[in-house]
């Protein structure tokens, strides 16, 4: 990337950053994050899932922990050997797949360090209570549930209409009745009303999502000073540098704030 692009690029994210940032065009105190703690618990809430599981974006973090005392032994961080995007088609996701199933040491210091390495996945939803995408960051069990909440509803929906996918539908997401996972739904939402809230989701233009800005990638300088501050029994600190001292203020490298990184509702 030339300079001419790398200047062009600091000043998008200074204009967005003006702008509300990834949470741009949001109520204050809304994230483009779901809670799911909070937001999904009770009877749910509607959503339009804007794109097939199949070309759902993944990645994976580093984290560990005790839910039970909420003690945190790793904290959570995005591993480097993750992709940047969404796949684009079936053929890609399983190239990405099998790219980035295994820990990479050469490519994320988290890796080399033998650091807990989990698979997570965004999904893109409309939201009309606030009429804009958002996205639910999910652990892999909790993806499994809902694609198979999703194929039962299909299948049976699909003896009277055979074209029928709950991709583009307004669905409704919700905590389990054990409170241990999440399920999904069709909505009984009112047929004028929901061909209104499909119709202003289809109107989305996914190239906005920003995945790699949603998974909130660290430095690696970043990264290393977690591990050195994670439980001596849940990473290799032989493998670790020194944290580097302390840059002036005026020099320092800006991190990302962790209100803008995906919230972890549960170890």
């Amino acid at each position: 990337m030339g300079l001419r692009d790398q200047l062009k690029k600091r000043e998008e994210r200074r204009e967005k950053a003006a702008n509300g940032g990834i949470n741009g065009g949001l109520p204050e105190g809304v994230t483009r994050y779901v809670r799911l703690s909070t937001e999904l618990k009770g009877e749910g809430k509607p959503f339009v899932i804007l794109r097939d599981p199949d070309l759902w974006y993944f990645y994976y973090v580093h984290e560990a922990g005790d839910f039970a005392t909420r003690q945190t032994y790793i904290k959570k961080h995005t591993c480097l050997n993750s992709p940047r995007k969404a796949p684009e088609t079936i053929e890609e996701a399983e190239e990405m797949f099998a790219k980035f199933e295994k820990p990479n040491p050469n490519v994320c210091i988290s890796d080399k360090a033998k650091a807990k390495r989990g698979l997570y996945f965004m999904v893109p939803v409309f939201d009309p209570e606030y009429n804009e995408w958002r996205v639910l960051d999910f652990k892999e069990f909790h993806v499994s549930n809902l694609i198979n909440d999703m194929d039962k509803t299909e299948k049976a929906a699909r003896k009277f209409d055979k074209s029928y996918t709950m991709i583009g539908d307004v669905v409704v997401i919700r905590k389990s009745a054990d409170g241990k996972s999440y399920t999904i739904e069709s909505s009984d939402m009112e047929d004028d009303k929901a061909a209104k809230v499909k119709d202003d989701a289809a109107k989305v233009d996914q190239s906005e999502i920003d995945y790699e800005e949603l998974a909130n990638f660290r430095e690696e300088s970043d990264i290393i000073a977690i591990l050195h501050e994670a439980h001596d029994d849940h990473v290799d600190k032989s493998v670790l540098p020194a944290v580097e001292s302390a840059q002036p203020q005026d020099e320092a490298t800006p991190i990302p704030s962790d209100a803008d990184a995906p919230p972890e509702d549960d170890f």
